[in-house]
């Protein structure tokens, strides 16, 4: 009996024996390597993005059902004032203070709201406007600023997302308005429709200055200007850069690069000739807004 049992002692220290054996066998066998990845893919090329514009000196010849420049003129002379078509009143009565702590007024109403409005889209639709409605802070991170024959106008929307470029044609219904300062803008409107398709845009008209902005005569218009700049744009100074005129020093423009760009770290530095083609805001000063890198090219001096 004792026999026996260290008999099947020795086999079963054997057994375990072998089977680490087999197991020490079977690491030392080489892994299956998979494909060469070099034989489909290369290291890439680095070159730069390009964002492609197209221009134009031809004047638009369109409006839409009422000319932009019109639909300007039915803004209050006020600081801050909004207007609502006759049909659609704000709806709490007496809750609109948009002059803050001033008289409290009531909202404007305009009766040519609401009316179909058509433009180019001169701005790409990301420009971040904060304002006051009827004493609500409200935040617009997608508005533009539309362009027809007769001139422009800024339209706050709330939604970055948009299916609608630089250079596309929109028409929208405006049904309320409001001026913020020196901001004249559509606050509300309804039934954005882009009348083109993306290989049909129409080239955005320019015109090109050697004078110093005036906002009488540029704000919301495209606007082209060619200096050296002699302030970078920065996240320490909001983006903004000043370019001096190559024929009269004493000419310069201010220009925003938006806050997109700006954290891809899209700027020029001090000393680099430019050409910046893009529409005239007023904004703590009348100033060119960059939304994209076609509106901005580096010349040779």
């Amino acid at each position: 009996m004792l026999r026996s049992r260290i008999a099947g002692s020795r086999q079963l220290r054997w057994g375990a024996f072998a089977a680490l054996l087999l197991i020490g066998s079977t690491g030392c066998v080489e892994p299956e390597q998979g494909e060469d990845p070099g034989e489909y893919f290369s290291d890439g090329d680095y070159g730069q993005v390009q964002d492609p514009i197209a221009f134009s000196t031809t004047p638009y010849d369109f409006t839409g059902e009422l000319p932009i420049e019109d639909l300007k003129g039915a803004f209050a002379d006020e600081v801050v004032w909004v207007g609502f078509s006759p049909g659609e009143p704000y709806p709490v009565s007496g809750d609109c203070d948009p002059e803050r702590d001033w008289d409290e007024t009531i909202p404007g109403v305009v009766n040519e709201l609401p009316v179909e409005i058509e433009g180019i889209v001169t701005t790409h639709p990301r420009y971040f406007q904060k304002v006051s409605v009827c004493g609500v802070e409200q935040r617009y991170y997608g508005s533009y600023t539309l362009e027809d024959s007769s001139g422009g106008i800024l339209v706050l929307k709330d939604s970055r997302i948009a299916e609608f470029e630089i250079g596309d044609r929109v028409r929208i219904t405006a049904r309320a308005i409001m001026k913020n300062f020196d901001s004249l803008a559509v606050l509300a409107y309804s039934d954005e429709e882009v009348l083109n398709s993306p290989e049909e845009r129409t080239p955005v008209h320019f015109e090109e200055v050697e004078r110093s902005f005036r906002a009488d005569e540029d704000v919301y218009e495209v606007r082209r200007v060619t200096g050296r700049v002699v302030l970078a744009p920065t996240n320490q100074n909001f983006n903004e850069m000043r370019i001096q005129s190559l024929e009269d020093p004493n000419i310069e423009w201010l220009a925003s690069v938006d806050a997109e760009l700006g954290r891809r770290g899209i700027g020029p530095e001090v000393g680099e000739v430019v050409q910046v083609t893009a529409p005239v805001i007023n904004s703590f000063g009348v100033r060119l807004l960059i939304t994209a890198l076609g509106q901005l090219e580096y010349v040779d001096p």
